[in-house]
């Protein structure tokens, strides 16, 4: 039998308040939903009460992201949904979905848990709202490949830094994300510390992904993990976004294209196999990016703004 990730939430206070008092579940139904005790379920109750997101009705701007998280959580059959405030700028946005983020892999990874992760600035910046955690058991492994050299955030850096974070091992992929044909990327697999790494992505409890938009200023572009020269012809394949540095249509599936199979990365039809993936995406411009990583990935928990996750409702391209 398949056991239900717990829901989780952008506020558990308020989100065990809505469960309660609009929808109506029993203290012991939101136990069991949240994966909390009930003496748990009963003090973020009373919190609610004693610092005010609870008079008459809840606190209307909280339970307005709320109301969107359970409508996500219907309508895609997500395990959880959270969303956050929209911002007028990228880099609210950005630090915006960084410590939703953050607040969702507290929540989530647990002792002895393997997390396996992408790049890029959303997990990156996250980091700096983690509590780093004592040493113990578990570990995080690195989906993508590294760069030699890169004035961005190198891919590899992710993986060992958020295990420096969680106090675990870290594994990364050996290899550069891009090699020069795809033969070569065959062999490379082949090699056993790649063999090991990708069994180790494979077995992971949970996997942390983004998604971004194709466009000539997509991060992947912009800093030089795949040739811009490549831009014109992966549109032409379909491409409408990207994830771990492969392409995929509108439908979430790869796009046949050299890159695709030179890109050092797991395929994510091998990653659509960790039991429970967070995507996190948002900002108007992704909005068919996300779709299209809905479709690629049997998505666990999204995370996104709430002018996306009214758009996402409204059926907006």
């Amino acid at each position: 039998m398949t056991l239900r990730a717990p829901l989780i939430s952008s506020d558990q206070k308020v989100k065990a308040a809505w469960l309660y008092h609009v929808e109506g579940l029993t203290q012991e139904q939101i136990a069991a939903q949240m994966s909390l005790s009930r003496v748990k379920v009963m003090r973020l109750l009373a919190e609610c009460l004693t610092e005010g997101l609870i008079t008459i009705r809840i606190n209307q701007t909280a339970a307005g992201h709320v109301a969107l998280e359970r409508r996500l959580e219907r309508a895609f059959g997500f395990d959880s949904a959270v969303v956050f405030p929209a911002s007028d700028s990228a880099e609210g946005l950005e630090k915006g979905l960084a410590h939703a983020l953050a607040d969702v892999l507290d929540q989530s990874v647990a002792p002895g848990m393997t997390l396996a992760v992408g790049s890029g600035h959303t997990l990156f910046h996250s980091l700096r709202h983690l509590e780093p955690r004592p040493p113990g058991p578990g570990a995080v492994v690195g989906l993508v490949g590294a760069l030699a050299h890169s004035g961005w955030i190198n891919p590899s850096s992710v993986a060992m830094r958020l295990g420096e974070v969680f106090g675990v091992s870290s594994h990364q992929i050996p290899a550069p994300v891009l090699v020069d044909d795809e033969s070569l990327a065959a062999r490379l697999w082949q090699q056993q510390p790649l063999r090991e790494t990708r069994a180790r992505a494979l077995a992971a409890d949970l996997a942390v992904l983004t998604v971004g938009s194709h466009s000539p200023q997509a991060t992947v572009f912009r800093h030089g993990l795949i040739p811009p020269e490549h831009f014109d012809s992966l549109r032409e394949a379909g491409a409408v976004a990207n994830m771990l540095c492969r392409f995929i249509d509108a439908g979430g599936r790869e796009v046949d294209h050299p890159i695709n199979r030179c890109v050092m990365s797991l395929d994510l039809n091998a990653v659509a196999r960790i039991p429970h993936i967070i995507l996190a995406a948002a900002g108007a411009q992704r909005l068919p990016a996300i779709r299209a990583a809905i479709r690629a990935v049997p998505v666990s928990v999204l995370i996104t703004d709430e002018g996306c996750a009214a758009a996402l409702l409204d059926g907006q391209p």
